[in-house]
């Protein structure tokens, strides 16, 4: 099994030498455990997907935390299991405030998750998302990539670690064990059909302004449960969700946000398709090659949605795929999978002078798999995520 390094390992360190507590969360299968384990080798270790012991956790924190206080260093997998214990923890760590790294926790249900620590553990503990793995890190790990390959596979360790596994299968498996299992035992779906319609219909939509109300008649479901299932949704993970970019925050709250998931193999496998040849020509290429560069300025350009990562759109429907936005530094992405696009299709001309009269120093980039890697123009610069940085 090949080992790929990841980028969050230097913020991992760092939050472990500053804080007494770490979290580290993640959609399922991300890689959290595995990249913890390596980190510190001889950390004690305790996962609370072991049901036995979450439930003693759950049961009797007050013990289980005592359990662990004479270790040095101790990673609790799976904290959703058994959030109580975290205000026993709270008082673990007030005893010995000044041992910084003891506690590291992981947890693939943020949804669950959050009030608690901010409520437990707020000012003791540092969060860290890991995301699947991002273009960056296989190419430094010396994996070849293309365009579908990458789409088609995803950002999974476990299929890149071993590149003879079977995405459809993989995925088909995933989404079974994990997707289904977690989501339906904290939303209690009562028919498993719903939420796999729905899930299907949230893949046809990814790169799309997201109309819940086409939604809800779409799936045959209240608006209501729609809100609520896509809530579940983005907290663990599993999709996201970019606003507008208005510099009135309100603004941002009441427009559609376009919808992404975390994974394109996870959208890919519920699209049907299960053969990576077939996504050349597939009329959703456009949609899951945007998908993939969006999460690639999530995983490796430090994008926050809804912070400092955005899409643009005004009142004319002229649109720019995504904003990064850095204090005033501001850069403005276009999305294509052709190598040589129609620049009459481009709207930085319309939308970066616009910016750099409110003071923004914008520059304009198109994202597309050119095969130079990187091209300069007079207006823009045409970069290849799959072989080099978007963000400089």
């Amino acid at each position: 099994m090949r080992w790929i390094d990841r980028l969050a390992k230097g913020a991992i360190e760092k939050a472990v030498a500053q804080r007494p507590a770490v979290l580290v969360t993640g959609i399922r299968q991300s890689g959290k455990t595995s990249l913890l384990r390596r980190i510190f080798p001889d950390a004690a270790y305790v996962t609370l997907d072991n049901i036995s012991l979450a439930r003693e956790a759950a049961e009797s924190p007050a013990a289980f935390i005592e359990r662990w206080k004479g270790e040095s260093r101790v990673i609790i997998d799976e904290i959703q299991y058994a959030p109580v214990i975290l205000r026993e923890l709270k008082m673990a760590i007030d005893e010995g405030r000044s041992q910084k790294g003891k506690w590291i926790l992981t947890g693939s249900q943020r949804f669950s998750l959050m009030s608690e620590v901010t409520e437990s553990l707020a000012g003791r503990i540092a969060i860290v998302e890991l995301g699947t793995l991002s273009a960056r890190e296989l190419r430094e790990a010396a994996v070849p990539l293309s365009l579908t390959r990458l789409i088609f596979r995803g950002g999974f360790p476990e299929l890149w670690g071993d590149e003879t596994l079977d995405a459809a299968s993989f995925y088909a498996d995933y989404l079974k064990t994990y997707i289904e299992r977690d989501v339906r035992s904290i939303l209690r779906v009562g028919d498993l059909r719903d939420f796999q319609r729905f899930m299907r219909a949230l893949a046809v939509r990814c790169g799309s302004l997201l109309n819940l109300s086409d939604l809800s008649r779409d799936v045959g479901i209240a608006l209501n449960t729609v809100k609520s299932w896509l809530s579940v949704l983005e907290a663990s993970g599993v999709i996201v969700l970019l606003s507008p970019f208005s510099e009135n925050i309100g603004k941002r709250l009441i427009k559609a946000p376009k919808l992404y998931f975390a994974d394109t193999g996870l959208a890919v496998s519920l699209m049907g398709i299960d053969d990576a040849e077939l996504l050349s020509k597939h009329p959703h290429l456009g949609a899951l090659w945007e998908n993939l560069v969006i999460v690639e300025l999530i995983k490796a350009g430090g994008g926050v949605p809804g912070q400092d990562l955005f899409y643009y759109r005004d009142s004319n429907g002229t649109e720019i795929d995504a904003l990064l936005v850095k204090v005033k530094r501001l850069r403005a992405f276009e999305i294509k999978t052709a190598t040589l696009p129609d620049e009459r299709k481009l709207n930085f001309k319309s939308v970066v002078p616009l910016l750099r009269e409110k003071g923004y120093a914008a520059e304009a980039i198109v994202a597309a798999p050119v095969r130079e890697g990187t091209l300069t123009f007079r207006d823009y610069t045409m970069i290849n995520p799959l072989m080099r940085d978007l963000v400089a």
